[in-house]
């Protein structure tokens, strides 16, 4: 029998799989080269905690779910499809929205760090749990701000 821990890992890294395509598509589309810029490298580091995580899913004897992170990927590219109030042309609304997206996707990796870190598991490395923790906080914050920025835009026809 898997512990349910191994689980938990393959999920958080199929939301880390999403994760990823959803920084690189932003950081490639965003209307701001500002927010184009800090987004590529959030996710250099966000790619470097996914390896991270990998790494944690060996020490506990978990692997990488393939279809569990097909799947979400999948369900990334979906969410693109959702209507902008723009028939061709990219919506300033998606400019804000995005990054909310994106925090959402650091937020759930923050309180997976979190979790792991609290279960003092002696396989895991409770100093690289911290310093995971530090940097998706770090980037909330800094999304946050990018955020803010942007608001503006929601006030445009």
């Amino acid at each position: 029998m898997t512990e349910l821990i191994a689980t938990y890992l393959q999920d958080h890294h199929a939301g880390s799989a999403a994760g990823v395509d959803a920084f690189d598509r932003v950081a490639e589309g965003h209307g701001d080269p500002e927010v184009r810029a800090a987004v590529a490298r959030i996710a250099e580091q966000v790619r470097e905690d996914q390896k991270s995580l990998e790494q944690i899913m060996e020490r506990v004897g978990s692997t990488v779910s393939t279809l569990k992170d097909a799947g979400s990927r999948l369900g990334e590219k979906a969410a693109r499809l959702k209507p902008n109030e723009r028939a061709i042309a990219r919506s300033p609304l998606s400019d804000v929205v995005e990054l909310e997206a994106l925090m959402l996707a650091v937020h759930g990796k923050l309180v997976g760090f979190e979790a792991l870190r609290d279960l003092h598991d002696p396989r895991l490395d409770q100093s690289q749990l911290d310093e995971l923790i530090e940097r998706a906080a770090s980037q909330e914050a800094e999304l946050g701000e990018l955020r803010k920025r942007q608001l503006p835009k929601l006030l445009q026809e």
